[in-house]
């Protein structure tokens, strides 16, 4: 799922555009070592602090900070011009040389738009938890800047509480309603709160007020398409990439759009773009990455990138590359996915790597790989020891149905996707049903003893390795009901009978309408008609069972 992050999020307030200069300048103020000078009168340094200032504004980066400079020079304690400093470090893309700088200004004057600027550094270098503190700090001082409530957006809305990042920009914008780049923000976070007519509304109205600024159309585009209005947000991309016809963000929300829409023959190109845009980190391994040019006698390296699910459904393409491929694969699925079928080695994330000579993101192998998707399942299996042992403790009374109804609720992605367990309880109606609990950790709450659930007690999966008596006890059941989750994919490996309920649109790999999935021959799919309306699927659901399974001979 595409991410959007809030586009001032990594520039400083009042600190001008974007720079051009790629210097890095790795002066720090703790190693200022010149002679101190007789500073000049108060009024000629503020004057001069403020013509580097503007300077700073208007991208002249090398001059602002000679200027600064000037100022630190004459006047070794100047909180503003350590802020400067710091600020404009920080807008040249270097933050662990700002964070220093910055730190020194509050030390000397805690004002509010230091903490502001400090916050900002810290969302650079990933620590959105301290940013918040920082920009909580900066509210402290003065309760009244509306840079700091948008900065503790930033800040709430990297670290997941997406609730709190939208308080923040309400208040944001209560304080100051022209505030730059607000509306899109403000319109991020309705959007990953699930208000999305609210979202659509925003961004359009953040269109209004930027129409040279791409990213509230990107923005847009995803708002849109989550409402099911797919011209419309192809129209936005389009908008949007002709204001910035090399945007990455556009360009992958326009392929995962298109992979949505089933036209995988022009959708794989922007999905590839899923790094340069920010929606997967980049793993900088250092190795030149594989286009599907002959390897010869170079050894590959394919490294899963994304979620759990991710790696099971992606790694059928390995048994299409040469014999020595190397596949590293996430620690909990490492043992699974030794049953994958082909020569290739594998080898656990955070061990150390064997020599290699190109690398190539799991998920990048549809887009490389001609023909059509390899469906032929199973191509992974369960270890016969845990069958045997499953089977027996399961048993072989009723129809056995394994459902799974939670994913990770700490991704964006989950939002929608995840379903409440009661919706559940209608398969227990059917006359002859067992409903078996293959639910791991989070979501297990919902269980209670009046539901009538079987568990398969606290040792099921309780160790290191992921998914293994997951996979044992799916052989011994008759269907599998798991809502969009890797406990669906694993079925759909194992070639087990799995109906996967989804959203009205759900993530691009399940496509629109259809019923089947051309990923999994077992699985069948039940779809949303209206947004966050669950009774229903569960309802087709009930009177499918009733009529393929349990009236079936054999399971009275």
């Amino acid at each position: 799922m595409p991410q959007h992050k809030p586009g001032a999020a990594a520039t400083p307030a009042g600190t001008g555009r974007d720079p051009t200069e790629k210097n890095r300048w790795r002066t720090a103020p703790e190693n200022d070592t010149r002679e101190p000078v007789m500073p000049p009168p108060p009024r000629q340094l503020e004057a001069l602090l403020q013509h580097g200032k503007r300077l700073h504004a208007a991208g002249r980066l090398n001059e602002a900070i000679q200027i600064y400079q000037q100022v630190l020079a004459a006047s070794p304690t100047h909180a503003e011009a350590h802020d400067m400093m710091g600020a404009l470090l920080l807008q040249a893309g270097q933050a662990d040389q700002a964070l220093p700088w910055i730190d020194r200004a509050i030390a000397l004057k805690p004002a509010a738009p230091f903490h502001v600027h400090r916050a900002h550094a810290l969302l650079a270098l990933g620590r959105p938890a301290e940013a918040a503190e920082a920009a909580r700090a900066a509210i402290r001082q003065k309760r009244t800047d509306a840079e700091a409530h948008q900065a503790l957006g930033h800040a709430l809305l990297d670290g997941g509480d997406y609730l709190g990042a939208l308080k923040a920009y309400q208040d944001a914008e209560r304080l100051n309603p022209g505030l730059p780049d607000l509306l899109n923000n403000l319109g991020v976070a309705q959007h990953h709160t699930n208000r999305l007519d609210d979202a659509a509304r925003t961004l359009a109205r953040a269109i209004a007020r930027e129409p040279r600024d791409p990213s509230p159309s990107i923005n847009l585009s995803s708002v849109l398409r989550d409402l099911g209005r797919f011209a419309e947000a192809e129209t936005r991309l389009a908008a949007a990439l002709r204001l910035a016809p090399d945007e990455p963000r556009a360009l992958y929300n326009q392929g995962w759009l298109r992979l949505l829409l089933g036209r995988f023959d022009t959708g794989w190109a922007g999905w590839e773009q899923r790094f340069r845009s920010g929606a997967i980190p980049d793993r900088g391994l250092g190795k030149p990455v594989w286009r599907g040019e002959p390897l010869a006698a170079r050894t590959l390296l394919v490294h899963a990138e994304q979620g759990l699910g991710d790696t099971i459904q992606f790694c059928r393409y390995l048994h299409r590359l040469p014999e020595g491929t190397v596949f590293e694969v996430p620690p909990r699925l490492a043992r699974l996915l030794t049953t994958l079928k082909g020569t290739h080695r594998i080898v656990v994330r955070g061990e150390s790597l064997p020599r290699f000579d190109l690398t190539c993101p799991l998920m990048s192998l549809p887009a490389i790989l001609p023909g059509p998707i390899p469906a032929e399942v199973p191509y992974l299996a369960a270890e016969p020891d845990r069958v045997a042992q499953w089977r027996e403790r399961i048993g072989p009374h009723g129809f056995r149905i394994g459902i799974v109804w939670q994913g990770n609720p700490t991704r964006r992605e989950d939002t929608g996707r995840s379903i409440p367990l009661t919706c559940y309880l209608a398969l227990a109606e059917v006359p002859g049903t067992r409903l078996i609990s293959l639910q791991k950790d989070t979501g297990s709450e919902q269980l209670t003893a009046g539901m009538g659930i079987e568990t398969l007690g606290h040792d099921f999966d309780s160790g290191p390795d992921g998914f293994l008596d997951t996979a044992a006890a799916m052989m011994s059941l008759d269907l599998i009901v798991a809502s969009d989750t890797a406990a669906a994919h694993l079925a759909g490996a194992l070639g087990r009978p799995v109906w996967v309920p989804l959203r009205a649109v759900p993530d691009w790999r399940w496509m629109l309408e259809r019923t089947d999935s051309p990923w999994y021959p077992t699985m069948r799919l039940f779809r949303q008609a209206k947004r966050d309306d669950w009774p229903p699927v569960f309802a087709a659901m009930k009177a499918a069972l009733e009529a393929k399974y349990v009236r079936s001979p054999g399971h009275d």
